[in-house]
């Protein structure tokens, strides 16, 4: 379809796809949609080359599925992403305090019957990951919640020109810097 405002097929699927500069605009849309959810960025300043887009579009789908999880299974628990470039690995962290009390499963307000197997979308995360030589690591938190946690690690530069060469943070995290 065309006109104000929509995309269409062809555009969608000309369109770049989304990578970690992108985060910030994901966490507002899901904000809006009800979930309380916090940033926190931690990056070197000396690390000016951005991630190749292979890995910037798997740090932005490990944001967007976990997330995506958080909605589907907490409802509106309070959300915390945090974003670590160190310098020879990307940490993206997830975190939600659990489902708020007296609250029920997000499926049942939205008068659907709760999934039994749920989805694959952990383990394809973990799949588009190993690529990179990253790991996945989901699980309940201690006192409540629900923590996802991705490592991945950063390659040094190709002309061995040692730290300042690593891969750099995001536009985004640069400029919150």
């Amino acid at each position: 379809m065309s006109g104000p405002g929509r995309v269409s097929a062809v555009e969608a699927a000309l369109s770049p796809q989304p990578g970690m500069v992108q985060i910030p605009a994901l966490l507002a849309r899901v904000g809006a949609a009800g979930l309380p959810v916090e940033l926190s960025a931690d990056a070197p300043v000396q690390t000016p080359r951005a991630l190749p887009p292979g890995l910037d579009l798997a740090g932005y789908r490990v944001v967007q599925e976990a997330l995506t999880n958080v909605m589907k299974h907490a409802g509106q628990a309070r959300t915390t992403v945090r974003i670590e470039y160190r310098p020879r690995e990307l940490l993206i962290t997830v975190s939600d305090d659990g489902r708020p009390p007296d609250s029920l499963p997000a499926a049942l307000t939205a008068g659907q019957p709760p999934s039994p197997g749920g989805g694959r979308g952990l383990i394809g995360l973990r799949e588009r990951l190993a690529v990179y030589g990253g790991v996945l690591d989901a699980g309940p938190r201690p006192g409540g919640g629900w923590r996802l946690a991705a490592r991945v690690p950063l390659e040094p530069a190709a002309d061995g020109g040692g730290e300042p060469g690593l891969p750099g943070p995001p536009r985004f995290l640069a400029a919150s810097l």
